[in-house]
């Protein structure tokens, strides 16, 4: 894996070279934004357990910049971040978190447009589905490309490559690398609407077998989703976006497979001059952040309001609910004696962000999550509290 996310890197700085070499003399700093960051938060329970929660405040301290390199008609793009945690009471959990982009948002004449980026994110696990005091970093290379090309002025051809493979310290059963592949037609007309058709291919490849009961299970599975799409604009005050489509998924056995209705639906409004919120509804497949072998069937739907109380502070919320059927897992498990298992995950988040100069940023905020299983051992609830400063020269 780690050969091929060499290769990844290499094909981005090979594009940016070519881009470099032809474009040098019209290059141009759009931006560059260097920041500090300092802050806190309190974590009620840790290692998401139903039972004997231990609780812990943790201190980031982070820094990292954003940049953007115009060369004539395109744009390179630099974004690195880098943020310290160390642990109060489970100081063996101390770690650097790493994130990385470049990117190269490119136009060919005025038909072609698109962007191609590698990124890098090395970061601690969650312990959402680890269930044991275990310091496992998870990290991920990912290289992506979209590409639109203006067939006629009412149509457009877009076209998404995304490779990436994430690796596991402690976990290698769930090492893995994944390939997908969209393409998608869409007609525009004259009131900001689009609809399409869009068709995606997806091939997810763990790296190992999984012992389940004394039976090695592979997990690899393929995904082919057909969707219709429709995007529809309104005077830039409201947005609907909406795809709806039969997806069918195809797993080393066959008690795995699935097929069924896929779809998401967003909507953003624009309620006053200082309020908006976002809505989105779901039912589509799910590796839950790479961190568990197969897949569920995830379904669910979150509000998102944003209040801009004044021009320096603003208010954002979320609500939102999902269910997960672990149905990749439980075809296996159940037929070997163990429990179907279902998960029920309420959120409830509020925050607050406050800029009294143009350098500084002030952010407290809140979230409550609670999660209630099939198997009682899954279940969890956790209130987090998050304080940052962030200063930008």
């Amino acid at each position: 894996m780690k050969n091929r996310a060499q290769r990844n890197l290499n094909s981005v700085f090979f594009c940016l070279a070519v881009t470099l070499s032809s474009s040098a003399s019209h290059a141009a700093l759009e931006s560059f934004t260097p920041y500090v960051a300092l802050g806190a938060n309190h974590d009620s329970n840790v290692f998401r357990t139903s039972v004997n929660e231990e609780d812990d405040t943790v201190l980031h301290l982070g820094a990292g910049f954003s940049s953007d390199l115009k060369l004539s008609r395109q744009h390179l793009l630099l974004d690195v971040a880098l943020d310290r945690a160390e642990y109060d009471n489970f100081s063996e959990l101390d770690h650097t978190r790493a994130d990385a982009r470049a990117g190269w948002a490119w136009q060919l004449g005025n038909l072609w447009s698109g962007e191609l980026n590698y990124r890098y994110k090395d970061e601690l696990s969650s312990f959402d589905e680890l269930f044991v005091r275990l310091k496992d970093m998870r990290t991920e290379n990912s290289l992506t490309l979209d590409a639109g090309y203006q067939i006629h002025p009412d149509w457009r051809l877009v076209g998404a490559l995304g490779l990436s493979d994430v690796e596991y310290d402690r976990r290698g059963f769930l090492d893995r690398d994944s390939d997908d592949v969209m393409l998608e037609v869409q007609y525009r007309n004259t009131r900001n609407t689009r609809v399409g058709v869009r068709a995606r291919y997806s091939d997810h490849d763990l790296q190992n077998l999984e012992d389940i009961g004394g039976t090695l299970i592979d997990n690899d599975y393929e995904e082919v989703e057909l969707s219709g799409v429709f995007y529809y604009e309104v005077s830039g005050k409201s947005a609907l976006e909406a795809r709806l489509g039969y997806l069918d998924l195809d797993a080393q056995r066959d008690e795995q497979d699935f097929d069924g209705v896929s779809g998401r639906l967003i909507y953003h409004g624009v309620l006053t001059g200082k309020t908006s919120v976002d809505v989105s509804v779901w039912r589509e497949s799910s590796t839950l952040y790479d961190e568990i072998t197969s897949y569920v069937i995830s379904k669910g739907v979150s509000i998102q309001p944003v209040w801009s109380a004044t021009s320096k502070i603003s208010l954002q919320g979320e609500i939102s609910y999902t269910n997960d059927d672990f149905k990749g897992r439980d075809d296996i498990v159940v037929p070997l004696g163990g429990e179907s298992r279902d998960d029920d995950t309420w959120l409830y988040a509020i925050s607050a962000s406050w800029d009294p100069r143009r350098f500084l940023r002030v952010s407290l905020g809140y979230t409550r999550e609670e999660r209630d299983s099939s198997i009682a051992i899954r279940d969890y609830d956790d209130d987090r509290i998050d304080a940052r400063l962030r200063f930008t020269f």
